[in-house]
């Protein structure tokens, strides 16, 4: 919310070291940060590397547009359960 970006090209390459998954939560960037205003996996180029990205929408999309958790079919299955 004070302009910090998580330096995720960096956390990418933790990530693949110690084999750990990786969680971007994109309420104040969906829409307004990268190229597309795809957020800040897109900024850095490494989408392919995040495994589950979380938007409320409401930040950038404006009030009550809602939200969303993408990942794996497993991960999203697994949250629908809880």
């Amino acid at each position: 919310m004070d302009g910090d970006v998580a330096p995720l090209d960096k956390i990418a390459k933790l990530a693949e070291e110690f084999k750990a998954l990786i969680f971007v939560d994109e309420c104040h960037a969906t829409g307004l940060f990268g190229p597309t205003g795809r957020g800040t996996p897109e900024y850095f180029k490494v989408e392919d590397k995040i495994d589950i990205i979380n938007s409320t929408l409401g930040k950038s999309m404006g009030g009550a547009t809602g939200g969303y958790t993408a990942a794996s079919k497993n991960v999203v299955d697994l949250l629908r359960q809880k």
